[in-house]
């Protein structure tokens, strides 16, 4: 039952997160025909997918933080529930002031990631958490790139603010998942 979860775990991860930026990509598919080329994403899906990705990444470190991990994922998880509870306010009150829209509820495939992180004791949600955090880190970093190219000066001049500190967190996970890797 536990391999079970953990595959299912596995696929939905595969098949969502890599979603996100797909999203982004087949959004920006111009009209040049070059591959891999990204058009400008719109403000309100930027929100929409900066938002459901910084919940997520906010519940698993919360997760992560208050369970019997490593060490090493016990400290980085602490940090990131601190960082993403800022962040999350930061996107609130960025959407807010424009008066753009925030999804109302969590995103199905972050609640079943969440739901089958919860079972997992000690070494299995170390390595699956810090998994988790460099995947999702990594789309993440692909949004705010995407709307660090955005018309609008306000989305652009968001993302640019916060991709650094993005990046840092990326730095941290890779870190955290060398230490626990298998």
């Amino acid at each position: 039952m536990h391999l079970r979860r953990l595959l299912i775990m596995a696929l939905v991860l595969g098949a969502t997160v890599p979603g996100l930026t797909q999203n982004v990509r087949a959004q920006g598919q111009g009209g040049s025909g070059e591959a891999g080329q990204t058009r400008q994403i719109a403000p309100e899906e930027f929100l929409r997918l900066a938002y459901s990705s910084a919940t997520l990444q906010g519940q698993a470190a919360q997760l992560a933080a208050g369970r019997e991990t490593r060490p090493e994922v016990k400290s980085y998880a602490a940090t990131a529930a601190e960082f993403r509870l800022g962040h999350l306010q930061r996107i609130e009150a960025f959407a807010k002031e424009r008066n753009l829209p925030l999804p109302s509820v969590k995103e199905f495939e972050h609640q079943v990631i969440i739901e089958n992180l919860e079972p997992l004791d000690y070494l299995a949600l170390s390595r699956r958490y810090a998994e988790i955090q460099l995947q999702a880190l990594g789309q993440e970093i692909g949004i705010y790139q995407a709307a660090s190219r955005s018309s609008s000066a306000e989305i652009k001049g968001f993302a640019e603010q916060v991709l650094p500190e993005l990046q840092r967190q990326q730095e941290g996970a890779q870190k955290m998942y060398e230490a626990v890797k298998p």
